[in-house]
Formats: structure tokens, C-alpha cells, sequence
């Protein structure tokens, strides 16, 4: 199993150092909530997957070092994602209310999932674990299927929203355009399948691999989800200069 957690996690640290790469170079202005919340969920994955690495193989003994990193990067990788995909939905949602009740469930589900499980887990590597870690255990998988539900629903809104403007009574026109739509449909529909394989991992009771599975799988998303963003990106404001 050792070597299963450090291929998870050297695919999210190649990951990350590649992201980083991309943002330095890809971003003219370096500004604006699509920009920060791609640079808040790309250098969350680093302290969480580097947290585990420190909790995994007792590289420090002090575990409360370890879960703040972890928790830290949780955060930051987790909403941080979800507010990278709400920031652009406007590009393809044009109904305001849908984007309006796409940035509560957000907050909700930010609130609801990160501050008990915060507690939780801080309790469950304290010095008396034992109240602590069942209350852990149960609302780990809690919240895994809330952020699962979260990401679902945003990434169905985008293929589905992508699709009716695909459909010959849509404005879209342009085979580049398109060929753009379509991979943000594909794209959409591979979030939800990686978000299938993570939900399973944590009803299976296999912990460690949940959790360097998840580092890896969100720096695979953010990696997809950013590129054919960037592509929707140009697209769109090519088709509004032309216009």
C-alpha cells in the first residue's frame, strides 16, 4: 500500500509544480476571483498531500502539525476548485439565479463540510482520541458525499447548460467554438466519473487511499477544468470581439 500513496502522491506534486508552471506563464492579468481561485486550489493540494506524507510515514511525530496542513490544503483544494468552475459559469449559464444559488450551495456546503470536520479531526489526533474518532469516521464520509453532490451538480450544470447551447436553436457558431463546447461537455462528465471513483474509495473503508487518491485526483481536475476553461475563455472573448 506504501507504494500505492506515493504514486498518488507524486502524481499531485507533478501536478502542482506543472500548474504552477502554467499560471506563471499562462495568466497576462493576474487578478480577479477565476485567477486567485486557481492559485488558492492549485498550492492547496501541496500542504494536503504533504500532510498525509508527514502523518502516513511518521516523518514528524507531532500530529497536529500534520492535520493543520492537512486541513489547510483541504480547504484550499476543495472549495477552492469549486470556485474556480463557478467562476467561469457565467460563460455558458445565462440564467442569473442558477449562478446566484450555485455560489449559496458553495458557502453551504463549505460551512457544513470544513468547520465539524475540522473539529472532528483535530479531536481524533489528540491526546484522548477515542470520543473523537467514530464521530470522525462518520462524518468524513458526510462530507465527502456533500462535496461530492457540490461538484456533481456544477459539473452537470456546465454539460448540460453546454449541450443547449450545442443544439441548433443555440447561439453557438464556429467549428474551433464548437469543438471547445463539446470538450467542456467531456471534460464535465470525466469530473463527475473521478468523483464516482473518490466517493468509492471512502465507502470501501480504505482511508489511506482515499486521501492520497484525493490530492491526485483534484490536481488532475484542475489541470483538465483549467485547460478547456482557458479555451472557453478565448473563445468567448474572440466571439465578442468579432461581434
Amino acid at each position: 500500500i506504501a507504494m500505492t500513496l506515493c504514486a498518488f502522491f507524486a502524481i499531485a506534486f507533478y501536478n502542482v509544480i506543472e500548474l504552477i508552471v502554467i499560471i506563471a506563464t499562462r495568466f497576462k492579468r493576474r487578478h480577479g476571483l477565476y485567477f486567485w481561485s486557481v492559485v488558492v486550489a492549485t498550492w492547496g493540494i501541496f500542504p494536503y498531500s504533504l500532510g498525509f506524507i508527514f502523518k502516513f510515514f511518521q516523518v514528524i511525530s507531532n500530529n497536529m502539525v500534520s492535520i493543520t496542513l492537512v486541513i489547510v490544503g483541504w480547504i484550499c483544494m476543495v472549495t477552492g476548485q469549486s470556485v474556480v468552475m463557478y467562476s467561469r459559469l457565467h460563460l455558458v449559464v445565462r440564467n442569473p439565479r442558477k449562478i446566484r444559488w450555485v455560489l449559496a450551495m458553495i458557502i453551504f456546503s463549505a460551512v457544513v463540510g470544513h468547520i465539524p470536520i475540522i473539529i472532528f479531526a483535530y479531536g481524533a489526533n489528540s491526546d484522548n482520541p477515542s470520543f473523537w474518532v467514530p464521530i470522525y469516521a462518520l462524518y468524513e464520509k458526510v462530507q465527502v458525499t456533500i462535496f461530492f453532490l457540490q461538484e456533481t451538480i456544477i459539473a452537470s450544470l456546465y454539460a448540460l447548460e453546454t449541450y443547449k447551447l450545442l443544439k441548433p436553436a443555440g447561439n453557438v457558431r464556429g467549428k474551433s467554438t464548437r469543438k471547445v463546447m463539446r470538450d467542456l461537455i467531456y471534460v464535465n462528465i470525466l469530473v463527475i466519473i473521478l468523483d464516482i471513483a473518490l466517493l468509492g474509495t471512502e465507502y470501501s473503508g480504505h482511508y489511506e487511499i482515499q486521501t492520497s487518491f484525493k490530492g491526485a485526483l483534484y490536481s488532475i481536475k484542475l489541470k483538465v477544468e483549467f485547460k478547456v476553461l482557458n479555451q472557453l475563455i478565448s473563445v468567448t472573448r474572440a466571439a465578442s470581439e468579432n461581434s
